[in-house]
């Protein structure tokens, strides 16, 4: 009875201990329930605060992490969670993610005349969020799993905000069973590794040995069944089939939140999962597995948006190739890949936002559904054209944006691993990446080119608000910063990473 009593005052004096190292998630957890708590009520005046509050939230997580202070760095949570300077970084993007959210959900005219669910929706990213922080400083496999359960029932729900929409409906329920079916298989790899290793602690010492005493095809399939949770949430073939009908039925700005907040935890996630698999001797098996799933990724993505005729779908399999250019980072093995994967991601955050508040500008007030309905609006609204030329060639990989700048460190890296190895699988991925770069702008450029070499037939004169135009202009500057002057953030990650284990 006695060592039992030790046992849970010493865990109590651990909690506490390291409680300081999730204030940020302590944060948005208080802020979530004071939504839910506050949506009870039917003041229409607490109704329109709703929103704000959400803000308010999540700019006191966002201002938390940048500032710092509130950990040491590098505590480690009851072997669950690792506050470093990789958590922190994530967490500036998921809070930041979070805020873009609910800036394009105030300016979003089918959320806007949403009769019931409003607090529950700006709740629900909060929530999401929360789980985005957890999945960026797991370093257990059962806490991984909580916390991507918690961001994957967030998503179904949001996904189901416009539940009188019968594909919202069907979306829904398609996310849900594909969910549901990598969540198992996730859950059964992982077994698998606590079976050859006895820890669930991945960046453990003790975890990086059982894998080198452990059969080397039983590690594969372990590998191979584990990475499917994680294909699912960042939209990596062979589980993507659900991103092109959850874009098309939920709302835009959810849809923009799923395009980046889960594919960037995803990708730390992997970045910290991958770190003992990076010995090509041992793991061989492991390594042409992720190459071969980037590039069937870049494949599937890329010459399926070829063929889309809505701005929704081919934005889908768009962010599908996206997710094939970041698992070709994180194969540049014995490089600085993780700063380069960062810079993509913080870019891809920026890039994506504009283009999905250019497009719920275009849904809400030119009506457009599909390509074609684009026609002229580059002409007639010069501003908005122009923006949506920025965001697209910067979302192929064109100077002077940002995105060539994130394509080309990630293409720097594979060809400065190739050299130091030799590796065929990593020459392939380099070339199959520049192809399909070129690829890419054949349908990102379908946009542009009905938007200003197609004539307009409406004769109706729409306007935008001051506030969708700042929010375009905010979008887009750094874009064009961060090629001029890339060091500006990859010497402020430098520093935050090394407080990384």
């Amino acid at each position: 009875m006695n060592e039992q009593a030790v046992y849970l005052s010493e865990t109590i004096d651990a909690i506490v201990a390291g409680a300081g190292s999730l204030v940020p998630e302590l944060l948005l957890a208080v802020f979530f329930l004071l939504l839910v708590t506050l949506d009870l009520f039917k003041s229409p005046t607490i109704k329109r605060l709703l929103p704000w509050l959400a803000l308010t939230g999540l700019f006191a997580s966002l201002l938390l992490q940048i500032l710092g202070g509130y950990t040491a760095g590098d505590e480690l949570f009851l072997n669950l969670l690792l506050s470093d300077g990789l958590a922190r970084y994530a967490g500036i993007l998921f809070s930041a993610a979070g805020i873009f959210t609910i800036l394009l959900s105030l300016q979003n005219r089918p959320l806007e005349h949403l009769q019931q669910g409003k607090g529950e929706y700006y709740a629900l990213i909060l929530m999401l969020v929360l789980g985005l922080n957890l999945m960026g400083k797991s370093v257990n496999l059962l806490m991984v799993f909580l916390a991507i359960e918690t961001v994957s029932i967030a998503s179904y729900i949001l996904t189901l905000t416009l539940k009188h929409e019968k594909r919202a409906v069907e979306a829904g329920l398609k996310y849900i069973l594909y969910g549901a079916l990598s969540a198992g298989v996730m859950l059964y790899g992982m077994s698998f590794f606590y079976g050859l290793t006895g820890t669930l602690n991945y960046s453990s010492e003790v975890f990086r040995i059982g894998l080198l005493q452990a059969n080397t095809l039983l590690v594969t399939v372990a590998a191979v069944l584990v990475f499917a949770g994680f294909f699912f949430k960042i939209s990596a073939a062979p589980f993507h089939f659900w991103v092109p009908d959850v874009y098309q039925g939920a709302p835009l700005p959810v849809v923009a939140l799923f395009s980046t907040g889960p594919k960037m935890a995803g990708i730390i996630v992997i970045l910290r999962f991958v770190r003992p698999f990076e010995n090509p001797l041992a793991y061989a098996d492991v390594q042409l597995f992720l190459g071969i799933a980037a590039i069937a990724t870049l494949v599937i993505g890329n010459f399926t948006a070829l063929w889309q005729d809505t701005p929704r779908r081919l934005l889908a399999y768009s962010s599908v190739s996206h997710a094939g250019f970041l698992l070709t980072g994180l194969l540049a093995f014995n490089t600085d890949y993780t700063l380069s994967v960062l810079f993509y991601l913080t870019v891809l955050l920026f890039m994506n936002f504009g283009i999905f508040l250019f497009l719920q500008l275009s849904e809400d007030i030119f009506k457009v559904q599909k390509l074609e309905d684009f026609a002229g609006l580059g002409r007639a609204h010069p501003f908005i054209g122009i923006m949506a030329l920025l965001y697209l060639l910067s979302l192929t990989g064109l100077p002077p944006l940002a995105g060539f700048m994130g394509k080309l460190l990630i293409f720097s890296n594979v060809w400065e691993a190739y050299t130091l190895g030799e590796n065929t699988l990593l020459l392939t991925l380099l070339i199959v990446g520049i192809l399909l770069t070129g690829v890419a702008l054949f349908y990102y450029i379908k946009i542009p080119y009905y938007l200003f070499f197609k004539r307009n037939f409406r004769e109706e004169n729409l306007v935008t608000s001051l506030s969708d135009k700042l929010l375009l202009a905010l979008f887009a500057l750094p874009l064009l910063v961060l090629f001029f002057k890339p060091d500006l953030l990859l010497n402020w990650m430098e520093q935050l990473l090394a407080q990384t284990l």
